[in-house]
């Protein structure tokens, strides 16, 4: 579901909104944009919070935002007929727009959405000026240029607001964090009673989520019997109709996005029945590569990190495959991952949210954490599987 009032879980929408906007702004400056034009909808709800359908990107313009670097920003929503008729205008949004879909209709259509564009930024007193663009066919942006705009990329300024996050991103995060615990106790619960089907599982998982509060329409459940991985690597989809059998280990990984939008990405390793001993013995040496590179994640260069997982690495940690940010995507900036070259070396931030994994299989673990002024905090308090490791 999609909560309008976010208070009952400790956030105030407001100031969510104001500080994410003066943010966003604040790096447009830095950057010399005048004004971003947003029509990816995840890149609208972190600019605006409001929301629309998810499922459309550039081919399919529902709705777009001109965000100035200063003052509020102008959604352009479309109205249906019934609407139009009546000459409705929406709060918050400009009356007469209609849906462009880009290649599925005459080039007139886009030539129109450039000419609403263009008369929305002289209406902003920013003719001719830079214009960063997320999501947006090349026609459009060839068309926009004709006109006289400095039409740029702006994923780098949204990729550099949304990697740190604000005081009621967090709490939305932590909320998230701490819902999905009731869903992984009842996987732990169900694999110890055969028999037991993978598919059962992800459906056990999501449906509690959902139940919990958490937005439909962007699941992710992974649960699956990590014996097959030689046959069945993790990126497979899900949900399979495998049946475990003694010994399995099982990875459970839910990434479903919780209230306003927000993820959480943490996972464990349980165990159907009794573990073998090379299990343990893997999982142990998991354990402790996890534990290791949480002492890394600090403020600054990664560059102590990296050198126990990156190309050049000379004394590796154990199954450490770097991590990535998590936020309004499930994978977002920061993203440093293992075996990357030297140069793809980065610096974090406090208030990043990365998601360290530790990919050793048949054993995957993975920790959700904050990047402190000193150090990380640890918002996936989820316990490891006692039976395999004491922690």
């Amino acid at each position: 579901m999609f909560h309008v009032d976010l208070s009952p879980f400790g956030v105030d929408v407001e100031r969510l909104r104001s500080d994410r906007l003066s943010r966003l702004q604040g790096i447009m400056r830095a950057r010399g944009l005048s004004a971003l034009l947003l029509t990816d909808p995840l890149n609208i709800r972190y600019a605006t919070n409001t929301v629309l359908w998810l499922n459309l990107r550039a081919t399919g313009v529902q709705r777009f935002v001109l965000v100035p670097s200063d003052g509020e920003p102008v959604v352009y929503e479309r109205l249906f007929g019934s609407e139009r008729a009546a000459g409705l205008k929406k709060a918050g949004a400009v009356q007469g727009f209609g849906a462009y879909m880009f290649g599925m209709r005459p080039p007139v259509a886009t030539e129109h959405f450039v000419d609403l564009v263009a008369d929305g930024l002289g209406q902003m007193g920013l003719d001719g000026e830079r214009v960063g663009v997320d999501a947006l066919c090349l026609t459009a942006v060839e068309l926009l240029r004709n006109k006289g705009f400095g039409i740029v990329d702006g994923l780098p300024a949204l990729g550099e607001s949304r990697q740190v996050k604000t005081t009621d991103e967090v709490q939305l995060i932590r909320w998230t964090s701490r819902a999905k615990e009731g869903g992984y106790d009842l996987v732990r619960e169900a694999i110890r009673k055969p028999p037991v089907l993978e598919e059962r599982l992800s459906r056990m998982m999501l449906e509690y989520l959902l139940e919990q509060g958490f937005e439909a329409g962007s699941e992710f459940i992974s649960i699956f019997d990590s014996s097959q991985m030689a046959i069945r690597p993790h990126r497979e989809p899900m949900g399979m109709d495998l049946v475990m059998t003694e010994g399995d280990l099982v990875i459970c990984d839910a990434t479903v996005s919780g209230p306003g939008g927000y993820y959480s990405d943490f996972a464990r390793t349980f165990c159907h029945g009794a573990p073998a001993r090379a299990d343990r013995d893997r999982y142990a040496e998991a354990y402790a590569t996890l534990q290791e590179a949480i002492g890394y994640i600090r403020p600054g260069p990664c560059t102590a990190l990296f050198e126990r997982f990156g190309q050049a690495s000379t004394s590796r940690l154990p199954g450490l495959d770097g991590f990535h940010g998590v936020g309004m995507c499930i994978y977002e900036a920061p993203w440093l991952r293992g075996f990357d070259p030297p140069e793809y070396e980065l610096s974090l931030e406090e208030n990043m949210i990365i998601a360290l994994e530790i990919n050793h299989h048949p054993v995957k673990l993975e920790h959700l954490l904050r990047v402190t002024g000193d150090g990380a905090e640890i918002l996936s308090t989820y316990p490891m599987e006692p039976e395999l490791v004491p922690a």
